[in-house]
C-alpha cells in the first residue's frame, strides 16, 4: 500500500509583489476560502496561508483582517462538506528595517515581543502556526528570530493547542529547531519544514542543501519540503522517497518557466501526480491529523 504523503497547499504567500506579478493570486478572503476550498477537493490536506490586504494586495498581519479570512474559509468548507488542516502564517512583523549603514532602525519596521507576532494565530487557534527558526536578511531589513522569541512562540502555540510548523531556510536554522526539540518545547512530535531557493539568503535548491538539511532532522521529527520555483518538482520527489511530506501552490511558484502566471489547481494536480510517481498518495486530513500528532 502506497505512503500516505501529506500535501501542503500554499495558497497565495506574503510577497508584496506576487499580487501584481500573478493576477490570480487569491487576495480577499472570498477568494482565499475559495482557494482552501480547491485545495481540500486537489488533495491537500494542509492549507498553508497568508491575510493579503482586499485593497492594495499587500501582505497584511492586521487582526480584524485575518478574522475574516478565518471565518470565510470555516464557512466555505462548511458549505462544501470538505476538511483541511489550516496552517497560519506568523512570519510578519518581525521585520526590522536599517539604513545602509546598518544603525539605525527605519520607518516600517513591523517588529513585535513574540505575542503580537503569534496574536492572530492564538486568536483563530488553527490546527498549526508558522514558526520561522531563524534570523536573516532581507536586503536591508532583518528578519528577527533570536532564541529567546522562538521558545516564547512555541510555548504560546502549544497552550492555545497549535502545532508549530519550524519553518527551516539555512542549515542552521536546523541546529536552533534541534535545540527547541531537545528543551521540549516544540512537543512530543516536532514538525519541520525545510526550506529550499526562497531568495531569503538561506540555503539553495540542490540535492546537497536538501541531503545536508534533512541529515540535520531530529530524530523523532516529522518533516516536510520545497523549493521555490521548479526545482520544487524534483524536491517533491526526492522528499516523498525519503519519507518526508510536501506542498506546492502560488506562494513557492508565481509563473512558469515562460513567465506566464501559475494556478494553484495546476500546481497542486502536478504534485499529487509527482507523489504517486513516487510511490505515495496524497493523505487524508484525518492522516495528516495522526502523522502529525494532532
Amino acid at each position: 500500500m502506497s505512503r500516505p504523503v501529506i500535501l501542503t497547499a500554499c495558497i497565495n504567500g506574503g510577497r508584496p509583489d506576487a499580487a501584481a506579478l500573478n493576477p490570480g493570486l487569491p487576495v480577499t478572503p472570498e477568494a482565499i476560502a475559495a482557494a482552501v476550498a480547491e485545495a481540500a477537493g486537489a488533495g491537500a490536506a494542509i492549507a498553508h496561508l497568508h491575510a493579503r490586504d482586499p485593497a492594495t494586495g499587500l501582505p497584511s498581519n492586521d487582526g480584524a483582517l485575518w478574522a475574516r479570512v478565518v471565518a470565510a474559509i470555516r464557512d466555505r468548507l462548511a458549505a462544501e462538506g470538505r476538511q483541511i488542516l489550516l496552517n497560519l502564517s506568523a512570519s510578519m512583523d518581525g521585520l526590522l528595517l536599517l539604513d545602509g549603514e546598518g544603525t539605525r532602525i527605519l520607518p516600517g519596521s513591523t517588529l513585535k515581543p513574540p505575542a503580537g507576532r503569534a496574536a492572530h494565530v492564538l486568536a483563530a487557534r488553527p490546527e498549526i502556526g508558522t514558526l520561522d527558526c531563524g534570523t536573516f536578511a532581507l536586503g536591508e531589513a532583518v528578519h528577527v528570530a533570536r532564541l529567546p522569541d522562538l521558545r516564547a512562540m512555541a510555548g504560546l502555540y502549544r497552550a492555545a493547542g497549535v502545532l508549530a510548523e519550524v519553518e527551516c531556510f539555512d542549515f542552521g536554522h536546523l541546529e536552533t529547531a534541534r535545540t527547541l526539540a531537545a528543551e521540549g518545547a516544540l512537543g512530543p512530535r516536532p514538525f519541520l519544514q525545510i526550506c529550499l531557493g526562497t531568495g531569503y539568503g538561506g540555503a539553495p535548491a540542490t540535492p546537497t542543501a536538501l541531503a545536508a538539511m534533512r541529515d540535520r532532522l531530529p530524530g523523532d521529527a516529522a518533516w516536510a519540503a520545497f523549493a521555490a520555483g521548479p526545482a520544487n518538482r524534483w524536491v517533491i520527489t526526492e522528499t516523498v522517497a525519503a519519507g518526508g511530506h510536501v506542498r506546492a501552490g502560488l506562494e513557492d511558484t508565481l509563473l512558469d518557466e515562460t513567465g506566464a502566471p501559475q494556478t494553484n489547481a495546476a500546481l497542486l494536480a502536478e504534485a499529487a501526480a509527482l507523489i504517486a510517481r513516487a510511490g505515495g498518495r496524497c493523505a487524508t486530513p484525518a492522516e495528516a491529523r495522526s502523522a502529525l500528532g494532532l
